[in-house]
């Protein structure tokens, strides 16, 4: 239906009853749209160009079914068509579409991006933790290093004394 209802074939309903209007200032039979504009659409197919135009809200046509349906232009038909009609408002909803598109494809890679981001600020957490673990171990060992002359000197005694009350008690 799509290849039927579309900005071009709407404006071009338009635009042949603008013309009619000029040189008869007559109303627009269904017939003659099958017969001089549309040779390929059936009446059905015409008619629910005509409904669309309807039911669009623009009210650029006075449509009347009863009896032999027909058709006139409005007040707002011929600014209507000026303004770009039924193609331009095609043409920018399909422009919005695009940019809905865009959006969405970017509001996913800014997900993704955040997603990275956070593993990747865990890594560092873990990272950090494991260097902080490090560097006080680092610390003991250095204080270790500094002082090992009094560790190994309280050892020295420590076992001296073991040694000189052993020899106490067993003798």
């Amino acid at each position: 239906m799509d290849d039927i209802i579309n900005g071009k074939n709407l404006d071009s309903i338009l635009k042949y009853c603008l013309e009619k209007n000029k040189t008869d200032n007559g109303y627009t039979f269904i017939y003659e749209l099958e017969n001089k504009l549309f040779t390929d659409f059936n009446e059905d197919e015409i008619m629910s160009l005509i409904k669309y135009i309807d039911n669009s809200g623009y009210e650029v046509l006075e449509i009347y079914l009863t009896g032999n349906p027909c058709i006139n232009i409005t007040g707002l038909t011929e600014r209507f068509l000026k303004n770009g009609g039924f193609t331009k408002i095609e043409s920018d909803l399909k422009s919005d579409s695009d940019l809905k598109k865009d959006k969405e494809s970017l509001d996913l890679e800014i997900k993704l991006l955040q997603k990275d981001k956070l593993q990747y600020e865990e890594t560092i957490r873990e990272q950090n933790d494991r260097i902080r673990d490090l560097t006080e171990k680092l610390k003991l060992i250095s204080l270790i290093q500094k002082y090992w002359w009094v560790v190994l000197t309280c050892i020295g005694i420590g076992w001296s004394l073991g040694e000189v009350l052993d020899r106490l008690v067993w003798t």
